[in-house]
């Protein structure tokens, strides 16, 4: 049985990059998608969600 579907990506990340680098990285990700779970370019849908530095914390800590 054959199952399609269009995966989501969502990157959490600092506020900050380039478009040039999100665009590279939104690439590396649609390809490693087709290549891994064998769906065309086209399904893969890459969503950045930027937050300020003050947001986000590990181990309790502000980072």
């Amino acid at each position: 049985m054959v199952y399609s579907f269009m995966p989501i990506v969502t990157v959490s990340l600092f506020g900050g990059r380039t478009q040039r680098e999100k665009d590279r990285l939104a690439e590396a990700i649609t390809e490693s998608f087709c290549k891994i779970l064998g769906v065309d370019k086209k399904e893969v849908v890459v969503v950045f969600q930027e937050a300020p530095h003050g947001n986000f914390y590990s181990e309790g800590i502000r980072l």
